[in-house]
């Protein structure tokens, strides 16, 4: 397996690479979105809560396990600070889209897909900001960190979650990847996770994506 600290920035942007491209898929729907549409409203809201618990998940062990390790020096502390910040930004963005997708599921109209449309493009700018500025300095964050306590933070980014919940991850994080990256969460991840996400979790995540996108 991949050191995991080496390995951390590039599965950091796969994450990221994930999170934007649901976001994207999200911004072709909506605005096509049929009222009356109660299926596709579904889909619509079990893809949105799929996608808020995943990236939730993943800020929430940044800032838990690996920022207090990023803070050694005063400035390098000021960094984490502006990560931190972008996060609350995401946070408030996902707060306002969680409620949207409540009413679509609801409703099922138009106006709310409109609605959910335009919380969709809030999430989608702090989250492109937040993500060039954190894949520009990470490296050279982790380089500063605590040598010796890093790998042992990196590899509880990826726990606390439920297993099936981590073995949907699996499934969402190599959605639409290319061979070079598919080789790498190989890499990464030992093949017996992959079995197992492709048969517990494999089905169920492609039935939500289908059924939000068709």
């Amino acid at each position: 397996m991949a050191d995991p600290v080496v390995a951390a920035p590039r599965m950091n942007s796969l994450i990221h690479r994930a999170v934007l491209r649901d976001l994207d898929r999200f911004g072709q729907a909506l605005p096509q979105f049929s009222s009356g549409d109660r299926g596709r409203a579904t889909g619509l809201g079990d893809a949105f809560d799929r996608l808020d618990r995943l990236l939730t998940h993943h800020h929430e062990g940044e800032e838990e396990h690996l920022w207090p390790l990023l803070r050694r020096q005063p400035q390098d502390a000021v960094e984490v600070g502006q990560l931190t910040e972008e996060h609350d930004r995401i946070v408030s963005a996902l707060g306002i889209a969680r409620t949207t997708f409540g009413r679509l599921r609801t409703s099922a109209s138009a106006t709310d897909a409109q609605e959910a449309g335009a919380a969709v493009d809030e999430v989608r700018a702090a989250a492109a900001a937040h993500f060039q500025h954190e894949e520009r300095d990470l490296p050279e964050l982790l380089a500063a960190a605590d040598q010796e306590a890093l790998p042992g933070a990196v590899r509880k980014l990826g726990r606390g979650q439920p297993l099936r919940e981590a073995l949907v991850f699996l499934q969402w994080v190599a959605d639409g990847t290319d061979a070079d990256q598919r080789a790498f969460l190989r890499s990464t991840i030992p093949p017996p996770v992959h079995w197992l996400s492709k048969r517990l979790a494999g089905r169920r995540y492609a039935a939500v994506t289908s059924a939000a996108w068709g």
